[in-house]
């Protein structure tokens, strides 16, 4: 039970973490895009950029919960 709990937990937060990461990220790309739209295309490139590095950290932790699940 409590295996299965910290297996859980491990990746959850992490998880959850970084949804919200994405979210602000990309509140922050479209109030730059209000600011100047004409940068779009730059501010597109560097919202993927900045998702890729977040969901990476995502995708690490999960990779850390089967580890330590053993």
């Amino acid at each position: 039970m409590n295996d299965a709990l910290a297996f859980g937990l491990t990746y959850a937060i992490p998880a959850f973490a970084a949804a919200i990461a994405v979210g602000l990220i990309g509140v922050g790309a479209l109030n730059a895009a209000g600011r100047n739209p004409e940068k779009i295309g730059d501010l597109r490139t560097l919202m993927i950029t900045a998702i890729v590095f977040v969901d990476s950290l995502a995708i690490i932790a999960i990779i850390v919960a089967f580890i330590a699940k053993g």
